[in-house]
């Protein structure tokens, strides 16, 4: 299956200050009831951002009022779980959280559309982002473009997000706790021929 992968502006950038010192990074994973299970991703990538000295913080299991609490305050924002999807060619858009017991979502804008649980919407934001270095989703079609939910890449672009990565295809758990640990481990030691996908804080 073919995955396309959605990315603004380049990855090589030093970063830029934040309001925190050594600057938030929150790393989202999730047990959910069907047996998908992206906590260990979401670990690996929370231990790498320590390394490269971000304050890298693992959340396995949380709502996404924590996620759209700590989004507005982070360097390194990173998901991987469940995304939206409707049935027929109708998906994107956002991402379901999930805390053990209940479901909720973070969804890129607000329209008529009246979600089945819990909501936050990027959309409500002004320029609460403008410090976001990165926005990773490795979610099913977070860089498709949803009539009812938005489109997740786009909207954390046009709030100040510098960097944003999702998926307009659907991508299984294997594939993407392999592409995730991947991306993070480039990250750290550069890909062949000594080229980087760096952001290390200096």
């Amino acid at each position: 299956m073919l995955l396309l992968v959605v990315l603004f502006l380049a990855l090589a950038i030093p970063a830029s200050a934040t309001q925190y010192n050594p600057p938030w990074a929150h790393n989202y994973g999730f047990l959910y009831p069907d047996g998908l299970d992206t906590r260990l991703p979401a670990s690996n990538s929370a231990t790498i951002q320590d390394l490269i000295n971000y304050d890298g913080n693992y959340l396995p299991n949380y709502g996404a009022s924590t996620g759209f609490m700590n989004f507005q305050d982070d360097a390194i924002f990173y998901v991987n779980g469940h995304g939206l999807w409707f049935g027929g060619e109708t998906g994107g858009g956002g991402v379901e959280f999930y805390d053990g017991t209940t479901t909720s979502l973070l969804i890129a804008q607000y329209t008529d559309w009246l979600p089945p649980y819990d909501a936050y919407f990027l959309s409500d934001l002004s320029t609460e982002l403008k410090d976001v270095l990165l926005a990773v989703y490795v979610v099913c079609y977070s860089g498709r473009t949803c009539p009812d939910t938005g489109n997740l890449v786009d909207m954390s672009a046009s709030k100040g997000v510098d960097n944003v990565i999702g998926f307009k295809d659907p991508i299984g758990n294997i594939q993407s706790n392999y592409w995730s640990d991947r991306f993070w481990y480039r990250c750290l030691y550069g890909g062949q021929g000594g080229s980087h996908q760096s952001f290390k804080y200096v």
